[in-house]
């Protein structure tokens, strides 16, 4: 089959799923963006911590900090501090963040149910199968892409950096010692456990400590 094909069937389906899921939206809460309607969606039933719900999204905190504050001043989430760790930040449905998921859950159900009845249920158990191993393969590809701190890459693992983060110290330190954006490096084995060795491209190694670690923020680069 042409590639394009499928690339074709895919973006108008998306395209489509959600100008109607839009319309639907501007219907029954027209106060939500689609981008809010879909955190609400991700945080659920559950109380998450801002870590954890950035991680569900696949955002960064400061961008899911935002959209919760925005949420919350709609009275969408509620916020509770942790008793047992007061730096802990839990958040949650309220009661109209509740009937607003209820109300998406139930559209998703009812276009998809209007969507397919016409087909049959084994062409839609094919279909099925296949758009699994569809979004295996995406998921693959996600999880090469996403970005993290150079201390949580494998020993061996070639990394572009794309964000250094700190105090303008820290970044003016990295800035010296050749790490900026787009630096490739690759991660090697440091005799000290606490400190990360980072090999550049001129063959120099550049060790860092954990904590100033966290500052250099890189994605995997294809050997």
């Amino acid at each position: 089959m042409n590639i394009n094909k499928v690339n074709d069937v895919l973006e108008n389906f998306y395209k489509l799923f959600y100008e109607t899921e839009d319309l639907a939206l501007k219907r029954g809460i027209k106060c939500l963006t689609h981008t809010e309607l879909h955190i609400i969606e991700a945080v659920g039933k559950d109380s998450l911590t801002m870590n954890e719900l950035s991680d569900r999204l696949g955002i960064t905190m400061g961008t899911a900090t935002v959209a919760i504050t925005k949420l919350r001043e709609k009275g969408f989430i509620e916020r509770v501090r942790s008793d047992a760790d007061r730096r802990k930040v839990y958040v949650s449905l309220s009661k109209k963040g509740l009937e607003a998921l209820n109300y998406h859950n139930t559209y998703h159900k009812n276009i998809i149910s209007t969507i397919t009845e016409n087909i049959p249920s084994e062409d839609l158990e094919h279909f099925t199968d296949t758009f699994e191993l569809i979004l295996k393969n995406l998921k693959n590809k996600t999880e090469f892409f996403k970005p993290n701190s150079v201390g949580e890459f494998p020993i061996g693992t070639l990394v572009s950096i794309i964000e250094v983060k700190g105090t303008p110290i820290i970044q003016d330190y990295f800035s010296n010692n050749g790490i900026e954006h787009y630096t490739v490096v690759t991660i090697v084995e440091s005799e000290d456990k606490d400190q990360v060795a980072l090999e550049k491209e001129n063959g120099s190694i550049l060790k860092v400590n954990l904590l100033d670690a966290k500052n250099l923020v890189g994605i995997k680069v294809e050997n």
